[in-house]
């Protein structure tokens, strides 16, 4: 009896070991900063692990490990965009949340215009429109033109410039609504414009060439 017994004891323990092994968390790659910005071979930039120009935005998704909500925007000239929006990432520790701009053609803006519904006005004076299931799906494959990080730590000039350095330029632009200016920082080797705006939280904008 006690020879069975130590078996099945053997047993028991030998299962609870490999459901331990089982449930240890593999080790993950470390994500990428907002400040680890790499230069590619055509000219444009990597970040977070996305090539401005090349990744599509199916696969930002997986990067990012968030599911954007994208819309498209007409500003009051009439110039079309379409955006997906990030409410929450968290990267390496970081939170932000995140705007990227999708490359799509004038002709294919025009065309989503047509099926879109429920326009909203924004603060800015664009409208906000829903875009089609079917021109959600084509988006899927359509390249990240930019992006913008908003980080939900206040980053101040001090800190900045210690991970980007002295920028190449800077402008100022009057709000004459707001009775105010936006700073933008410039930072052309590596596509970067880093912008202040009054009391809000600096902002981290990347684009392609």
């Amino acid at each position: 009896m006690r020879t069975i017994r130590n078996i099945v004891i053997g047993m028991i323990l030998f299962v609870m070991g490999l459901l331990a092994i089982m449930f240890i968390p593999s080790p993950q790659p470390q994500a990428a900063k907002p400040w680890e910005i790499e230069l590619m071979s055509d000219g444009n930039i990597q970040v977070f692990g996305i090539h401005l120009g090349t990744t599509d935005y199916k696969t930002a998704q997986k990067k990012l490990g968030a599911f954007g909500e994208t819309a498209l925007f007409s500003d009051p000239d009439d110039k079309l965009s379409v955006e997906a929006f990030f409410d929450s990432t968290n990267l390496s520790g970081l939170s932000a949340k995140m705007v990227m701009t999708l490359a799509v053609s004038q002709s294919e803006l025009q065309e989503m215009m047509t099926q879109t519904r429920n326009a909203k006005l924004q603060p800015s004076g664009a409208h906000q429109h829903e875009i089609s299931e079917s021109d959600r799906e084509k988006l899927l494959d359509l390249p990240v033109a930019s992006i913008t990080y908003i980080p939900s730590l206040r980053l101040d000039k001090a800190m900045l410039k210690e991970r980007f350095g002295e920028p190449d330029s800077i402008e100022t632009i009057a709000v004459t609504e707001a009775n105010s200016q936006i700073e933008n920082w410039l930072y052309r080797d590596i596509h970067l414009i880093v912008q202040f705006n009054g009391e809000a939280k600096p902002i981290l904008i990347y684009h392609s060439i």
